[in-house]
């Protein structure tokens, strides 16, 4: 099954901002391409970008992304009108894109951690930065907070728009990432604190 969005709600223009979209939200999926380690701390595409790209889980260019839209309008209008398709296709977009600002925002909070030396890098990391695809590996009680937040409230918060199911969506998904975020803010609060 292939969406617009891919598995992981994750889209570029080859590894530039889809068409129209403002320069926040690219710099938010550029920190979330930066956690997956498709993309290296300064922006360089590493051999993680192949994998991916050959996993098909998420859209790398925006004509691949439009293909997909373009399916899934051809279906929505089946039963409803193009501009009501649209329109409910487009709050997806944007509840995607509220999503990426808080989990960019637990991305930097992480990465200022390794930054400032207050995390050590692990051996099984190639850059001092949060490795997303480390799952429950993840060596610190923040990093698994943030692994949750990606794995499964991000997932809730897009999933649950694109399936018509808005109270999923907001108390699965966005509810939760604002939680997490918030444990995240006290954590790096603490450990700041500790060191």
């Amino acid at each position: 099954m292939r969406t617009a969005w891919g598995f992981l709600g994750i889209r570029t223009d080859g590894l530039a901002p889809y068409p129209g979209e403002d320069e926040e939200w690219w710099a938010n999926r550029v920190t979330i391409l930066k956690a997956l380690g498709v993309l290296d701390p300064d922006g360089k595409p590493t051999a993680r970008l192949d994998v991916m790209a050959g996993a098909d889980v998420l859209r790398l260019t925006a004509g691949d992304f439009d293909r997909e839209r373009a399916k899934m309008l051809a279906t929505c209008t089946e039963c409803h009108s193009e501009n009501y398709a649209k329109a409910d296709l487009e709050k997806g977009d944007r509840i995607i894109r509220e999503g990426d600002k808080l989990f960019a925002e637990a991305i930097r909070i992480v990465a200022g951690l390794y930054q400032d030396s207050i995390l050590e890098k692990p051996d099984n990391y190639a850059y001092a930065f949060p490795d997303l695809l480390t799952f429950h590996d993840a060596p610190t009680p923040i990093e698994q907070r943030l692994f949750v937040m990606h794995l499964k409230h991000r997932m809730r918060l897009f999933q649950g728009a694109f399936h018509q199911n808005p109270d999923y969506s907001l108390w699965y998904g966005w509810n939760e990432m604002q939680l997490d975020l918030t444990d995240i803010k006290q954590m790096n609060k603490e450990l700041r604190a500790e060191n």
